[in-house]
């Protein structure tokens, strides 16, 4: 299911090129318990001003999330309990960001999670109006 949904997404880019692009992360959950690896898979839209929403899931666990320049928040459900992130994004270099998001769950089962994402959209520069 993961292959035909990613099989999907990368095709729809090449129709939105620029404001839609896949997206696949590498998480780990609980860095300060048992830390879990999963991986995921989403898409996200780019609104301009460096502002961007999007979705992402791993096949239990999903979110729609929204963020800015280096900021990021979101709200899904791990499953069993609707759960809440807050966190910070770093660009390491295009298409490629590592993000730290504290993750609150209704049962207090709050957590860290890191996750490296690779951004398949291509950044293009938008062209200077000539007047």
């Amino acid at each position: 299911m993961k292959k035909f949904s990613l099989i999907i997404m990368l095709s729809s880019t090449f129709i939105f090129s620029k404001d839609i692009s896949p997206v696949i992360s590498i998480r780990y959950d609980q860095i300060d318990n048992d830390i879990e690896v999963t991986d995921a898979i989403g898409l996200q839209f780019d609104l301009g001003n460096n502002r961007f929403t999007g979705f992402d899931t791993d096949g239990i666990d999903y979110r729609l999330y929204m963020g800015w320049k280096f900021g990021k928040i979101g709200l899904g459900h791990d499953g069993v309990n609707p759960e809440y992130t807050i966190g910070a994004s770093y660009d390491i270099i295009d298409n490629i960001a590592l993000d730290l998001d504290f993750v609150m769950a209704d049962d207090n089962s709050n957590s860290i999670r890191l996750g490296l994402n690779i951004n398949f959209g291509i950044k293009t520069p938008i062209p200077d109006k000539k007047e």
